[in-house]
């Protein structure tokens, strides 16, 4: 008696699976082989999928263009994100960029106003520059 039920229950599991799949392909708006083409469509352009991302700069630390730091501090870290593959350099020196574009670099910096150019390039010869304004002070 258990194995005709079950075996009731799966057949009628499957008729409605079945009917689910007819009447889904029955709404399919699709063009079939045999369905005429239409002529009023009007083919949008496609957007150049192979152009290079575009090279940017971002600090992270600092955050901030002006900072001041304390008289004792002899250098500055500066962290940041750009275009991986990218080449940056800080006050001049290279700065560590790894795989994903994340960059450190450290520049040292005198007692008063110090100005500190960021300076990220890419393989196309562009170049994205911020300038971050130091002051060491008490």
């Amino acid at each position: 008696m258990r194995f005709k039920i079950g075996s009731a229950l799966i057949g009628m599991a499957l008729a409605v699976s079945m009917t689910a799949v007819a009447l889904a392909q029955a709404d399919d708006d699709t063009a079939g082989p045999d369905d005429p083409v239409p002529t009023d469509t009007v083919a949008a352009p496609v957007a150049n999928q192979s152009a290079p991302p575009m090279l940017f700069l971002q600090l992270v630390d600092p955050t901030e263009e002006d900072v001041e730091v304390p008289l004792g501090t002899a250098q500055l870290t500066v962290r940041g994100i750009t275009l991986p593959g990218a080449v940056v350099s800080v006050d001049g020196n290279l700065a560590d960029v790894d795989d994903q574009g994340g960059f450190v670099g450290l520049s040292p910096i005198d007692q008063g106003a110090n100005e500190i150019e960021v300076v990220a390039s890419d393989g196309q010869g562009n170049q994205v520059t911020t300038t971050l304004f130091v002051v060491r002070s008490d």
